[in-house]
């Protein structure tokens, strides 16, 4: 078999040259574009061959990239590339949602100047689309509805198009792509999923090629499945980009948290009768939003400004919420003519939380008249599968409200405050960060920027950065893909089951630590102190660590009880429990203990913050899991004493997975 890392790849051919001059107008820095060129090169070079003839593995790769981070424009060299390297057609697999398909096709049109692209529906006269294949390189833009892609498929066929060599790309390869039927276990299969094999089964040389900014859904695939990545490039987002550190991570200072209680509010599909009350917190991000637009407005002669309102699915949920933003609208330019007005306070209020991070603010008075010239233009827009409305910016004050066309894919141009209010029983994670559209290239306007929500659904979301990090950090040390899988506890899922087999649910990642966000320090845990100092009584302080049993690991934790009233998010001591099972099954039965004394901790802490102190990383090797137990005095609290655990699972290229009906 002749590989691809062996033959020489064309990285300057007239395809690749031309789609980044077109590049070059909207990506000004060149160290980005150049990251973008290297990207395509390491996915041409993990290629097939297309000229070498059929090759004897499958060739199954993923771009993993960050949610809006200029995926499509990595799309787009790798396709320039491939034609560049001998490929004869590529075919682009996008979202059937025709709002984010007519976005992809227009963008790929654009880039591809030299190339004929074809859309959804340029096959459907036969004679014309064989005519326009007889002259590759071509590529062909594809929505992900069943019909559709099997219509192409047999436009193939009737062409004998089976041996020419083949790109197949698939955009948001996780969400339709997979086989929803997985989780009933049999031989059924979904209709997307087994359109998409046939596509991969006709072309003798291809190479299948998925894009996602969540590849949960993926890596959570058997290690010998078809549809699980076989190698994998991490592409890392260009100057200017702002993503999940800066919204969630512990010095953001974008955040607002608003009610809980007011989400609901918003829906009437749960109330009788419902107020017709703009809740407080979404008047605060409104009127954020009119000062931070009209600051940027004046500051930087932007053109216009967006807002996001994304709170549920339902659409007359929808409507409601667009009839009490046309009332807020109303009521603020009445109250804008009033000074006195108590409302005039709050306008004011957002003006003072936006001076706080943006320097050169115009005075209060100058923001305020500009509000009074732009408000009766501001564009209120309805986002849904039921309306026509585009994702434009054709106002200074554009306000989007929908459901999931705001999610997965979509862009919006200047969002600078978002309202997020989507808040299932069971979230997963990958289509939680999928709704994270304040992420992008927004550095410019971070100081008007702003992003309201309720705390839960902030610490989801600050649970699934960390999740997101671990899981690139994991592929960048291991590019093969050969980790166990991806798993958020309770209340977050991975992704959604329906794809995954039963046994295919659950996470904790290598070399991270874990903890309680506090211990249970009752009157009645004194049993289980005295039975801990019993069991660590020849356990002294000055030791660095000591070798034990994996299963005395987990009979000293099973003594170490959370106070739930804490909440009870990783720390789950049947999964912790299981997973060090794995390990021992894996690697061993070997940990290591570190214990300590007279600690007087009694803050709460984030169940992946960690209880260390300076330098006690380092007490014991990181080739077996650890436990940390530090005992903590009791306290003028009344809170006696106790021993808190912290568990470091082990290093290695594993990411434990597991399930469980809980």
């Amino acid at each position: 078999m002749t590989t691809a890392i062996k033959r020489k790849i064309i990285t300057d051919g007239q395809h690749t040259l031309e789609v980044i001059n077109v590049l070059q107008t909207e990506i000004r820095a060149p160290d980005s574009l150049d990251a973008i060129k290297e990207k395509a090169f390491q996915i041409i070079e993990r290629s097939v061959d297309p000229i070498a003839g059929p090759p004897e593995q499958p060739s199954d790769g993923l771009l993993y990239g960050l949610i809006q981070s200029g995926k499509t424009s990595i799309i787009t060299v790798v396709a320039a590339m491939a034609a560049d390297n001998g490929f004869q057609c590529v075919v682009i697999l996008t979202s059937d949602i025709d709002l984010l398909y007519e976005q992809t096709l227009r963008r790929i049109r654009n880039a591809l100047r030299g190339l004929n692209v074809l859309g959804k529906n340029d096959w459907k006269d036969a004679q014309r689309f064989k005519s326009q294949l007889q002259t590759p390189p071509f590529v062909i833009v594809c929505s992900k509805n069943g019909s559709k892609l099997n219509s192409l498929l047999e436009a193939f066929k009737g062409v004998r198009a089976r041996s020419f060599s083949a790109m197949i790309i698939d955009d948001e390869a996780d969400q339709a792509s997979l086989n929803t039927l997985t989780s009933k276990g049999g031989d059924q299969i979904s209709r997307i999923n087994e359109v998409i094999t046939n596509f991969r089964n006709f072309f003798s040389v291809n190479t299948y090629l998925q894009v996602t900014a969540t590849p949960q859904a993926l890596f959570l695939q058997r290690p010998d499945h078809r549809y699980r990545p076989s190698f994998t490039v991490l592409s890392q987002p260009g100057y200017g980009y702002v993503g999940g550190e800066k919204f969630f991570g512990d010095q953001s200072i974008l955040l607002r948290t608003v009610d809980i209680d007011e989400v609901e509010q918003l829906r009437t599909t749960y109330q009788p009768s419902p107020s017709g009350i703009v809740p407080m917190g979404l008047k605060t991000a409104l009127y954020t939003f009119l000062v931070g637009a009209t600051a940027g407005i004046i500051l930087k002669k932007g053109a216009g400004y967006a807002f996001l309102c994304h709170v549920s699915i339902n659409r007359t949920d929808h409507r409601h919420i667009v009839s009490l933003i046309d009332r807020f609208k109303e009521e603020t330019y009445n109250i804008l003519q009033n000074p006195s007005h108590k409302e005039y306070k709050r306008l004011r209020d957002a003006y003072d939380d936006i001076a706080e991070t943006q320097s050169g603010l115009p005075e209060f008075e100058v923001v305020v008249e500009r509000i009074k010239f732009y408000l009766r233009g501001a564009n209120i827009k309805l986002i849904n599968a039921s309306s026509n409305e585009e994702i434009t910016l054709d106002s200074a004050y554009n306000i989007f409200v929908g459901g999931n066309k705001l999610g997965r894919g979509v862009t919006i141009k200047n969002l600078i405050v978002s309202y997020y209010g989507r808040n299932p029983k069971k979230p997963n994670a990958d289509t939680v960060l999928q709704h994270a559209r304040m992420y992008g290239y927004r550095e410019s306007d971070l100081g008007i920027t702003r992003l309201f929500l309720p705390e839960r659904l902030a610490e989801h979301f600050r649970l699934i950065h960390q999740m997101e990090s671990a899981l690139r950090e994991l592929v960048m040390k291991y590019p093969e893909g050969k980790f166990e899988g991806l798993y958020i506890s309770s209340p977050l899922e991975a992704t959604r089951r329906n794809v995954l087999d039963p046994n295919s649910l659950g996470m904790y990642v290598a070399g991270r630590s874990y903890n309680p966000a506090y211990p249970l320090r009752t009157p009645e845990m004194k049993e289980n102190t005295d039975w801990i100092d019993n069991k660590l009584a020849d356990f002294n302080d000055v030791d660095s660590y000591r070798e034990v049993a994996i299963d005395f690991l987990i009979e000293l934790l099973d003594k170490c009880i959370p106070d739930s009233k804490h909440g009870l998010e990783l720390w789950d001591l049947r999964t912790i429990k299981t997973a060090l099972e794995k390990i021992k099954s894996l690697q061993g039965d070997r940990g290591y203990l570190v214990v300590r004394r007279g600690r007087a901790l009694m803050t709460v802490r984030h169940e992946t913050q960690g209880i260390l102190s300076g330098g006690e990383e380092s007490l014991a090797p990181k080739d077996a899991p650890t436990l940390f137990m530090y005992r903590q005095n009791a306290n003028s609290k009344g809170e006696v004493e106790i021993w808190w655990p912290q568990l470091r699972f082990s290093e290695g290229n594993y990411v434990l997975a597991f399930s469980f009906n809980r």
